[in-house]
């Protein structure tokens, strides 16, 4: 028997509340929810259904610059189950912002991977109708 009921939310945290609002709500089109007053700056977002994205301000974490300027597939991660894999590429493209693109995997399914600010990372993972190659490629964005 599994001893709990759902898998409740995950934490992310980052050093700049702002630069986090942008990105997991304006960039990524989380929905925010209401947080309550826990003594530290944060924001919460629902990621469907019951699951949600808590993110809290913690300036002393220890964020590793590598993570911001490296994509590693082994590194930390959530991903989030998407119906069309090449509209979210689509979408991220429009952005401007930098991402990772793999359309090859032993999955079958495409997989899009970003970072925030402080080198969070969020998969995207769903069917594509896109080109199958044997490659790690990087958003359009990213080789610019």
């Amino acid at each position: 028997m599994v001893p709990f009921k759902h898998f409740s939310h995950v934490r992310f945290a980052v050093s700049d509340l702002e630069k986090a609002k942008v990105f997991y709500g304006e960039l990524l089109g989380f929905e925010e929810l209401p947080r309550p007053d826990f003594g530290f700056a944060g924001v919460w977002y629902s990621l469907g259904g019951d699951l949600q994205l808590h993110i809290i301000v913690n300036e002393e974490w220890p964020f590793p610059t590598l993570h911001r300027s490296r994509f590693e597939i082994r590194a930390p991660h959530f991903a989030l189950a998407v119906e069309d894999a090449d509209e979210v590429a689509a979408r991220l493209a429009g952005t401007g912002y930098p991402y990772h693109d793999y359309t090859s995997t032993p999955t079958g399914l495409r997989q899009l991977f970003v970072h925030d600010h402080d080198g969070n990372m969020v998969e995207f993972i769903g069917p594509t109708t896109a080109a199958r190659e044997a490659r790690w490629e990087q958003g359009a964005a990213a080789r610019a």
